[in-house]
């Protein structure tokens, strides 16, 4: 059965920061032995008075190391390049000290030496020069050149040839495997300590979940407390408005309207009009103070969800509005809508606050028009409703649904500025959304889901 494993990415930081570290470790460790090599290279130097090729060969290796470090800081390809720099070495030992036979065991140190990086790669371009320069030195050596210094014998037979070269491809690979296998025992290792951590972390957290849900628990009881009290207050002050307000201000209107129309050939035009402005003023308050008590209640609201059929709520709303609204000359065009998942009596209020607000901004047009309906967007079923009237600035849309929030004049068009906050507020209540799109002069429609 296969295991499937799965890095997280804390672990994949931790690992990669070890690698890091493995790098700038082996790299510092490199320059001694690099050094080391170097100087090795003088010394033998004296044996055969060699110093053209110590210094030469020994100075163009160290400067393709470092300037691959220095230019490709980023890359690994100098790691590369020193793998094939110590086989170089080995060359140059074995010609400074004329094919002495000890000298072919640098590339077996620079193999060893190489596992520091735990890269089983950087075996291949060491056997890479082995392989090569024994191949080329030996038939040179072979085919009868002068001083090529490759092995103290007159020649190197094939079968010596492929003995050496199995041998130290054999040695190559062990480092290579040593290498490989110290990566992933460290790995594992991390992977191992990285879990162990995260389990460790995971109870501490478990501890101070199990103890803030405790100490939450016990606030929310507090608070629910406290809550039920404050509902209980604001019913009760709820009624008190409802009553103690209400009442005068229905006292305000009939008497105002009583006094219009028995004694208003006794009073002059401009106290006919302020008598007018105090009934209409009182009529506002009362209406204000009629969608605050709606507003709020909302919060305290319980849906109760039925299919309800949103035809015949609009049509029972339209009659609504046009007998609260005779003098009002606007065509009502209703399309078929679905059945909609709702509260009907919550759902008509927002019917109400729509249409009313259609029919108040576009009756002073001549060609007044409401057309409401449904369409489909993403699957959802999408009501609207659109008019022609005076419409308003998208750029002030964000005040739209905010309480006492008005986009025209008091003067030009009356209303509370609580009838689309109360809409928002029931439409967000059925999980729902509520948007609209205007252009001043040219209409505005409404669009909201539940």
């Amino acid at each position: 059965m296969e295991t499937l494993s799965i890095t997280l990415p804390g672990q994949m930081e931790h690992t990669g920061e070890y690698l890091e570290d493995v790098k700038l470790r082996s790299d510092r460790l490199m320059n001694y032995f690099l050094m080391a090599f170097f100087l090795g290279g003088l010394a033998l130097a004296g044996f055969y008075d060699t110093w053209n090729v110590a210094i030469g060969i020994g100075g163009l290796s160290l400067i393709a190391y470092y300037s691959a470090k220095y230019v490709l800081p980023d890359s690994s390809l100098y790691q590369y390049i020193l793998s094939a720099v110590l086989g170089i070495f080995m060359a140059q030992y074995i010609y400074q000290m004329h094919g002495l036979f000890e000298m072919h065991f640098v590339a077996f140190i620079a193999s060893a030496i190489l596992i520091t990086y735990q890269k089983w790669k950087l075996q291949i371009p060491l056997t890479l020069v082995v392989v090569v320069h024994h191949a080329l030195f030996g038939y040179l050596q072979y085919s009868g050149y002068d001083k090529v210094y490759f092995t103290q014998l007159d020649y190197m037979s094939l079968q010596t040839f492929i003995i050496h070269v199995l041998l130290a491809a054999a040695i190559f690979f062990i480092s290579g495997l040593w290498a490989y296998n110290f990566k992933k025992a460290n790995e594992l290792y991390i992977e191992q300590a990285f879990e162990i951590n995260k389990l460790e972390q995971e109870r501490f957290e478990q501890k101070a979940l199990k103890d803030m849900n405790e100490t939450l628990e016990r606030k929310v009881l507090e608070r629910t407390s406290e809550l039920e009290t404050v509902n209980k207050e604001l019913e009760g002050f709820n009624y008190s408005v409802s009553h103690d307000l209400r009442a005068p201000l229905r006292v305000i209107q009939g008497f105002g309207k009583m006094i219009l129309k028995t004694a208003a050939d006794r009073l002059r035009p401009d106290e006919q009009d302020n008598l007018r402005d105090m009934i209409k003023n009182a009529k506002h308050m009362g209406s204000l103070v009629d969608d605050l008590l709606d507003f709020s209640r909302m919060g305290r609201a319980q849906l109760t969800k039925n299919k309800v059929n949103m035809n015949a709520v609009v049509q029972e709303v339209i009659e609504e509005v046009k007998a609260a609204n005779p003098e009002a000359r606007v065509k009502i065009d209703v399309s078929e809508m679905q059945l909609a998942n709702c509260d009907v009596t919550l759902i008509k209020q927002v019917w109400t606050n729509l249409i009313s607000n259609a029919v108040k901004y576009s009756r002073k047009k001549e060609d007044a028009m409401v057309q409401i309906g449904s369409t489909g967007l993403n699957g959802s079923q999408v009501f609207y409703i659109k008019d022609n009237g005076a419409g308003f600035n998208m750029e002030h849309s964000d005040k739209l649904f905010a309480v006492f929030q008005r986009l025209h004049k008091v003067s030009e068009y009356e209303g509370t500025g609580v009838g689309l906050a109360l809409v928002h507020r029931i439409v967000t209540k059925h999980g729902g959304k509520i948007w609209a799109d205007a252009k001043p002069n040219e209409g505005a429609t409404f669009y909201f889901t539940v």
